[in-house]
């Protein structure tokens, strides 16, 4: 199996590579099972309570985790990058909330999701990564499993070779004693604000590609279609319209510019909110909190501290 480069990665998915795929009757049963299966049906609490602000919950993750976002892909397993990655992002604002430090240990692993695909090739639906943390296994840590995997280092094979024959029985119980306990799917720009403003990540599988250069602001032009996943973690409604920073998992595959705001994690970038919309039109959007529903939670205050 090839180990890809951040550049090689871009021209494949710029070249159709389906690092996302749809599974239309797999999204089916799994949205059935859940228990608020639209962000809309949970969010009462804290609709509109990102309206106007500057929401940067990534800060959290790099707080505990400096290096967090420099873990790169090197075959087609996006997907479990960005869930994973959404299912960090809410993990540490909690944590963080709660001043346990101590809660963190380390990053989650990718390998036990790509592991669930449910086929020997590449590629994977946002259904069955959502489904494998929160219903079939859970969060797996990027550590040591003696007898079972060592993930102290990302090794996209582990996955890879799982695919056709599915994550271990023992780790997947292993799994379980650590689920999401809520997903929801996100369709709206405002719910996707006030996810974010409350630290709740977002996983989001779309055919949109873009540029490797951020203008002098940080924005990215959406330029060419990619079947790929990446997570959302901030937002800035302080202007016209939202802005989403989008988290790519290619490592250095871009540059530019950064927000007024502050700088943002290598391998990022903004997007404007009719763009977000439109990704969000394709129903592979998920949010993950880790108690029931999405209550209201207050994000510390960043200050001016750096975290990058």
């Amino acid at each position: 199996m090839p180990r890809y480069t951040p550049t090689t990665l871009n021209k494949m998915y710029d070249q159709g590579f389906s690092g996302a795929i749809w599974e239309q009757e797999h999204f089916d049963k799994f949205v059935s099972t859940l228990k608020y299966p639209l962000f809309h049906d949970a969010d009462i609490r804290i609709r509109n309570s990102g309206k106007g602000k500057l929401s940067t919950p990534f800060k959290s993750v790099l707080k505990f985790d400096r290096n967090a976002y420099e873990e790169r892909q090197t075959t087609g397993d996006c997907v479990s990058h960005s869930t994973r990655n959404g299912c960090d992002l809410s993990r540490a604002v909690e944590i963080h909330v709660k001043g346990e430090s101590e809660g963190w240990v380390t990053r989650g692993a990718t390998e036990a999701i790509y592991g669930c695909r449910g086929h020997g090739g590449q590629g994977m639906s946002c259904s069955r990564a959502t489904q494998f943390v929160s219903k079939t296994g859970g969060i797996v840590l990027r550590k040591n499993y003696p007898g079972i995997a060592d993930f102290s280092k990302y090794k996209s094979s582990i996955g890879t070779k799982w695919g056709t024959r599915g994550v271990p029985s023992d780790l997947k119980q292993i799994a379980q004693d650590n689920q999401v306990l809520t997903t929801s799917l996100i369709k709206t720009v405002d719910e996707a604000r006030d996810a974010l403003a409350n630290g709740y990540g977002i996983s989001v599988c779309s055919s949109y590609g873009f540029s490797n250069r951020r203008d002098s602001k940080g924005f990215a032009r959406k330029t060419t279609s990619w079947a790929h996943a990446m997570c959302w973690t901030a937002c800035d409604d302080t202007g016209s319209e939202p802005a989403f920073l989008v988290q790519n998992s290619w490592g250095k595959w871009n540059d530019g510019g950064h927000p007024e705001w502050g700088p943002i994690p290598d391998g990022s970038f903004l997007i404007h909110a009719d763009i977000a919309a439109g990704m969000l039109r394709g129903n592979g959007a998920y949010a993950y909190s880790n108690v029931d529903g999405f209550p209201p939670q207050k994000l510390p205050n960043y200050g001016f501290e750096s975290y990058l």
